[in-house]
């Protein structure tokens, strides 16, 4: 197994209270006003093209979905940095909860989980706190591993039951601590993670208290790794602090702090294939029981850098969000009618994106091949007001290395997006596959990369193609816009055809692996999506019996090292 070339450190004090700064909430409105310009001059365009009317109505759509997510992220956030050290210097309670952290891992190579390991034992707290390693592969060298940092270890008797919920289910029935904390196998924390985020434990009617998911961007990453690092910016920024304005912030699973006792009124965490953190937050709030969104830095993961495992995790996300369409299901969970406007965004979002990525060469190419003569470069003028915002505005107000290369993230999640809205209406899913576990090929990654080589590169070859004919028939100066356009389109494609091509070379030279065993924790490939529209809490646990804890390691701990 591969090891990643550059393992994340936690946030820096200076990256600590980044997001707290300006909150520029009209950043949202620019990139909704941006988009209205191409629209208005392609729908003008369409009116008199009758072959490019179905585009005229996917660009009002689009235009319709942005509107939606620039509301969303329009409410100015309830927390302030002064605010928050205010909160952390009044936070003293008589006696410090007991806390026990949570590492769940499936495959993930050891160079990630030492990193993290590393950073989880210089956690800081003033009562007990125990660490409990919850390994669904059951890898001896993980347990020595952990041991190694004083941590306890579990590799549970039902392997994959319920995936990771299920893992961290057992995780509950080995802990007796009063708060849980979660971190995915990448994520390091700052030491002083929890005094950070335990303050707004405080309100009893708090259940999770979240903190951002931060990347690093840096230049020397791969093209994928950065992107879609910086892509994340605009949710945790931007999305997150107004929708927790509104009471309706988002659970991400991993940074987070859960308080036990609300676990425990739905069962523990809900147990689903995929997005177990969103329906848990979900299923909470139904009871009245909120998550708040802390908009400060204090751990720092790693963005997929290979093309499977960053599809696996925009499937993930993907099919988790398309199953909040289902009629009524959003307002069956209490959501009010402004809190449901981001999840209706999302949702847009993803069905947008799927019919963004068949649709948007296709005006390009239908005027190319049978109307090159009223192509002008009049036309180029009306795109350059969004490739302006991507490549100027928005690299300046983004903390992240964020660039108009951060649309090929954008440009390579919707195609699974597109398997996930396949395999949502044929009632199956995509195996999971874990950030940082080793590639394993899977019927997720064989479709994306047949759609991204048969389609975009495809229509991208096909635009030169008719670009270089139009102009050797009607001259260079009527087509140099549309050459314009076509090469930013191909700055943007050809590094995601080129990936592609790349994982189906490597796939082709590649020996075939064993199938995982039940101890790898995988799904088994093509499983069935298991109760695909309802929120349904974990397996009913006693919590009657309070173990000892061993003051240094916590509950979990304990009672982990005396098995």
């Amino acid at each position: 197994m591969a090891a990643y070339d550059e393992l994340p450190s936690p946030p820096t004090d200076a990256e600590l209270y980044g997001y707290f700064g300006p909150q520029r909430r009209w950043v949202m409105a620019v990139m909704f006003a941006s988009c209205l310009f191409p629209a208005g001059a392609t729908v003008a365009l369409a009116i008199t093209n009758p072959l490019l009317w179905p585009f005229g109505v996917v660009l009002i759509l689009n235009t319709v979905m942005v509107g939606l997510s620039a509301v969303d992220g329009l409410r100015e956030r309830r927390f302030t940095a002064a605010g928050h050290r205010l909160l952390r210097s009044a936070y003293k309670p008589e006696t410090p909860p007991t806390v026990d952290v949570f590492l769940p891992t499936c495959g993930e190579t050891l160079d990630v989980l030492a990193n993290t390991y590393r950073h989880v034992a210089a956690l800081e707290w003033d009562g007990p706190l125990g660490v409990l390693v919850l390994d669904e592969t059951g890898r001896e060298e993980v347990r020595e591993l952990a041991e190694r940092h004083g941590f306890a270890y579990s590799h549970r008797a039902d392997p994959g039951a319920g995936k990771k919920a299920g893992n961290l289910n057992h995780g509950l029935s080995l802990s007796a601590a009063e708060y849980v904390t979660v971190f995915d196998a990448d994520f390091c924390p700052r030491p002083d993670f929890l005094r950070h985020l335990m303050p707004y434990t405080a309100d009893a009617s708090v259940a999770i208290v979240q903190s951002p998911q931060v990347f690093d961007t840096a230049r020397s990453m791969n093209w994928l790794q950065r992107t879609g690092a910086a892509a994340q910016e605009q949710f945790y920024r931007w999305l997150q602090p107004a929708r927790d304005a509104d009471d309706v912030a988002v659970c991400c699973g991993s940074n987070a702090v859960y308080r036990r006792a609300a676990l425990d009124r739905i069962g523990g965490f809900v147990v689903r294939d995929h997005s177990e953190d969103l329906y848990t937050g979900l299923a909470l709030y139904r009871l009245g029981l909120r998550t708040v969104y802390v908009p400060v830095a204090v751990a720092k993961g790693l963005s997929p850098d290979t093309l499977e495992a960053f599809l696996n995790q925009q499937y993930r996300w993907c099919l988790g969000n398309l199953e909040l369409a289902r009629p009524r299901a959003l307002p069956s969970m209490g959501l009010p009618a402004r809190g449901q406007i981001g999840f209706w965004a999302g949702i847009g979002g993803y069905l947008m994106g799927v019919v963004n990525i068949v649709a948007v060469p296709l005006p390009m190419l239908i005027v190319l091949a049978w109307q090159p003569d009223r192509i002008s470069p009049v036309h180029l003028l009306p795109f350059l007001v969004p490739i302006w915002t991507w490549a100027v505005l928005l690299p300046l107000l983004h903390r992240s290395r964020t660039r108009l290369e951060t649309l090929r993230a954008s440009m390579l999640a919707s195609f699974a997006h597109l398997v996930a809205l396949r395999d949502l209406l044929r009632g199956r899913a995509a195996e999971w596959v874990p950030t940082g576990a080793r590639r394993r090929a899977n019927p997720l990654v064989r479709t994306a990369v047949a759609w991204i080589i048969g389609w975009t590169g495809t229509t991208l070859a096909a635009m030169w193609a008719l670009l270089a004919y139009d102009v050797a028939v009607h001259g260079w100066e009527r087509l140099w816009g549309a050459a314009v356009l076509i090469g930013v389109h191909t700055y943007l494609a050809a590094p995601v055809v080129a990936a592609a091509w790349g994982s189906l070379r490597r796939r082709g030279r590649a020996r075939p692996e064993p199938a995982p065993n039940e101890g790898e924790g995988h799904a088994p490939q093509d499983q069935p999506v298991t109760e695909p529209f309802a929120v349904v809490g974990g397996p009913g646990m006693d919590r009657s019996a309070r173990r000892d804890r061993d003051p240094r390691l916590g509950s979990a701990a304990a009672l982990a090292l005396r098995r």
